[in-house]
């Protein structure tokens, strides 16, 4: 399924991409948060070693964000489609080329594509849980308020809410992701 089958009335909107790119050399934090600092790319770069062990920054225009992390991976996260997550690959790629001098094409790849979408209906999450097998749900109502669904074929998580919506986890390939939604959806279609 294209990017676009995933926007309209009903049918899977994705929320967040989340990869990764690699340089291939350990990255000093402290000094690259110091030059970034001085990119107008990046409208923010913290580096706390005290509280986290990577450097946190925003890319302009959009003020994606990307962590750097001493093994020399970035990770991005926030965008909305794999298009603009390439986008930001490519942008985060122009200014590490600038500072590192590296002549080769960093390794990257989506991780994770999170979609929601909604079966316009209310669902007993009560009887979803029994229907689907208690081995392959949790439910606890008193302290989270949806259903979680490990689909064991695609391992996605599937979150499920009483309104009807859902959230998909876990899966990185637009096609995989349409067509354990679709199965899902289908499944419990009876229960709603």
């Amino acid at each position: 399924m294209s990017e676009t089958g995933f926007t309209g009335d009903g049918a899977l909107e994705i929320v967040n991409v989340i990869g990764w790119v690699s340089y291939r050399q350990e990255l000093d934090l402290a000094a690259l948060r110091d030059t970034f600092e001085t990119r107008s790319e990046i409208t923010d770069a913290t580096y706390k070693p005290a509280e986290n062990h990577w450097l946190q920054t925003n890319f302009a225009p959009d003020d994606t964000y990307v962590a750097f992390y001493r093994s020399g991976k970035a990770s991005i996260t926030g965008v909305d489609s794999v298009a603009q997550f390439e986008d930001v690959v490519s942008r985060v790629n122009t200014v590490m080329r600038d500072l590192l001098e590296f002549d080769f094409t960093p390794e990257s790849q989506v991780s994770n594509i999170v979609v929601t979408t909604t079966v316009n209906t209310n669902i007993s999450l009560e009887a979803l849980a029994l229907e689907l097998g208690l081995e392959r749900v949790e439910y606890e109502p008193e302290q989270f308020p949806a259903l979680i669904y490990r689909d064991q074929e695609s391992d996605a998580v599937i979150l499920v809410f009483s309104s009807g919506k859902l959230l998909c986890t876990g899966l990185a390939d637009l096609d995989t992701i349409s067509s354990t939604v679709s199965e899902f959806t289908a499944r419990i279609n009876p229960v709603t």
